[in-house]
């Protein structure tokens, strides 16, 4: 795409920032907020489809937005510092790892729940009832962690939650895929922000496209996340996801030769 825009690398990675914070605004918008309130009231959900419900967890993506718009200012800044080659190679090599990661949690949790079965219901048992229990602290301080480092490879790489935080909640928590991408979404917002602003002040933000490019994953985010992504299932969500990273990885490694 950078090559049919006759965009530099680094211009491409400023300038997709901007599509970024659009796509994050309106598909958490497709996704629907659920306030602190209601999610805390699980009972009223548990028996809900995902059409039903507002899958943003605002808290989770205050939490993760926090810490992410300080360090994308960081990873904006590195990125300027790295050659376009080391820096295609980089985010190939990144989706290349991600790629497997999501699909293949759900069949590790199958290998570890076989093997030891009851002590999984056990577990399980005890972990549900420490839910209720757990505090704000103890819920939105993974979330800032994850905000932490997902900030700064967002600015490094012009990537948004669906590359990055999208595989650390599903993997470090108990959060379901469809919930995962609306608050990624949500979360990357301000980040995204921050990033085009610092990317823009060393000249890598293309302001000839960057609003066409906003405008159309603002549409695409919407009805992608309102029509198609609330309606498949979640095994098909992280298997596309895998086969997505893996497709675009492999093509970003090769075009830095």
């Amino acid at each position: 795409a950078s090559r049919g825009l006759r965009l530099t690398q680094h211009q491409a990675h400023g300038t997709s920032l901007f599509a970024v914070g659009s796509t994050g605004l309106f598909g958490a918008l497709a996704y629907g907020i659920k306030t602190g309130e209601d999610a805390n009231n699980s009972n009223s959900t548990d028996m809900e489809t995902p059409q039903q419900q507002g899958l943003v967890k605002l808290d989770i993506a205050v939490a993760l937005t926090a810490t992410a718009m300080i360090t994308a200012r960081f990873g904006a800044i590195a990125s300027s510092k790295l050659s376009e080659r080391s820096l295609k190679r980089a985010l190939g090599a990144f989706m290349l790892f991600v790629a497997p990661l999501v699909p293949g949690k759900k069949y590790l949790d199958d290998w570890l729940a076989g093997k030891d079965s009851k002590d999984k219901q056990i577990q399980t048992q005890i972990e549900a009832g420490a839910v209720q229990k757990q505090s704000n602290l103890e819920r939105l301080l993974p979330a800032s962690f994850i905000g932490t480092f997902s900030g700064f490879l967002s600015g490094m790489f012009g990537v948004g939650g669906g590359a990055i935080v999208v595989p650390a909640l599903v993997l470090s928590t108990d959060t379901p895929h469809h919930a995962a991408l609306g608050t990624s979404l949500c979360a990357m917002v301000l980040p995204a922000i921050i990033g085009v602003l610092t990317h823009a002040k060393k000249g890598n933000v293309a302001w000839r496209v960057a609003p066409s490019l906003a405008l159309g994953s603002a549409i695409g985010a919407y009805i992608g996340g309102k029509e198609i992504g609330l309606h498949l299932e979640e095994d098909v969500l992280r298997g596309g996801f895998g086969v997505l990273m893996l497709v675009l990885g492999g093509r970003t490694w090769r075009s830095a030769r």
